[in-house]
């Protein structure tokens, strides 16, 4: 008859027993602990102190009608405006990190001249140096690991980037704009240090910038907002501003027609001073008429210039600083005594883990081991 499968008598767990396993290998969880301890403070005190900057803005615009009757004049030089309306088109929110974003914004920021030590060098530069890897405030033993171990997938593929930018050039131009490695690493390297946040709800927009100089970080976080703000106006008054544009062109060759008849019809009315006929009679009325209409003509398209222009300030958003940007007096990070405490608490996690695993590791490696060792003693 077959044996009913035993069950063992306990599987819970003996926490007594657990207790004192730990306190007899306490020594071995200390060393861990200092040993990861001492490495979270030359982690620490090996990273670099970085400063944030940050200012909020609010944006307000007023919505208004757009100058219809421009359409119609338009329409007469066959130009099809499509309706410009520029009151009626709202920014929307997420606007702000697309053009934060965008490689010719990036361009112009990084175009922008920064004091360090007393020397003025681009933005650029300075980056460029944040990024070199041999730099000398940094430990040449991390930063070699680093870029041997997590930076080997980008070292590579900038190696191969390097070696197809050296490919030799075709004669006809490309049409879309080609970055080099570098500037692709710059450009990413640029979207983590300037950040911008949307509250859709409020409508506050903060950005920050992130640098080792706080004053570094105040002038980019600064010029960013400007430029910021310049683009997206330019976008939002970009229909008004050529409605604004085609008037005044429009209006300046009125102006010219309408002089010229006037010089016209002064210059008629000298040559013929002491004459009187019908046909004198015909010739000035048809001059008095058309300077009537090109006066008439001229004297509303200046109305619309005017029209145009107002639309323009109309359109125009403004910005509303909430909180300016200043110089950082307080590190953001590295948070060295956070750092120490997570590698401490990594030491005891790794400490606890080998006195609870070696009796356990050692007995399975002997039941492995043990019936392959017997049969080889006993072929």
């Amino acid at each position: 008859m077959e044996q009913p499968h035993q069950v063992p008598e306990s599987d819970e767990i003996d926490l007594v027993a657990l207790l004192q396993k730990v306190w007899h290998g306490r020594k071995i969880a200390l060393i861990t602990i200092g040993v990861f301890a001492l490495m979270g403070i030359v982690f620490a005190l090996g990273s670099t102190n970085v400063y944030t900057a940050t200012t909020t803005f609010i944006p307000k615009g007023q919505t208004s009608s757009g100058p219809g009757s421009l359409s119609g004049l338009a329409s007469l030089a066959g130009i099809n405006l499509g309706g410009m309306n520029g009151g009626d088109s709202e920014i929307p929110p997420s606007m702000y990190p697309m053009v934060l974003n965008s490689i010719p914004f990036q361009e112009k920021l990084l175009a922008l001249s920064v004091s360090i030590n007393g020397n003025k060098i681009q933005l650029k530069e300075h980056l460029l140096g944040q990024m070199n890897y041999t730099d000398s405030n940094s430990l040449s033993f991390l930063t070699l690991l680093k870029k041997y171990t997590i930076g080997l997938p980008a070292l590579i593929k900038g190696t191969l980037f390097a070696k197809m930018n050296a490919l030799p050039s075709y004669s006809e131009m490309p049409i879309v704009k080609r970055l080099s490695y570098e500037d692709e690493q710059l450009s990413n390297y640029l979207k983590n240090l300037v950040t911008i946040n949307v509250d859709t709800k409020e409508g506050f927009i903060t950005l920050t910038c992130q640098d080792k100089d706080p004053q570094i970080a105040a002038i980019v976080a600064l010029n960013a907002q400007t430029l910021l703000q310049e683009e997206v106006i330019n976008f939002k008054i970009k229909n008004a501003q050529e409605l604004l544009t085609f008037t005044e062109g429009l209006n300046a060759e009125k102006k010219m027609s309408f002089e010229a008849l006037q010089d016209e019809l002064a210059t008629f009315r000298d040559q013929h001073q002491n004459i009187s006929s019908g046909l004198f009679e015909n010739k000035l009325n048809r001059l008095e008429s058309e300077l009537a209409i090109a006066r008439s003509v001229y004297e509303e398209l200046s109305k619309q210039v005017e029209q145009a222009r107002i639309q323009v300030s109309k359109d125009t958003p403004i910005f509303t600083i909430i909180d300016p940007v200043v110089i950082p007096n307080k590190r953001t990070s590295p948070k060295r005594t956070l750092i120490v405490v997570i590698w401490s608490f990594l030491g005891l996690i790794t400490g606890l883990t080998y006195i609870l695993l070696k009796e356990p590791i050692k007995h399975l490696a002997k039941e492995i081991t043990g019936p392959d060792a017997a049969k080889e003693m006993n072929p």
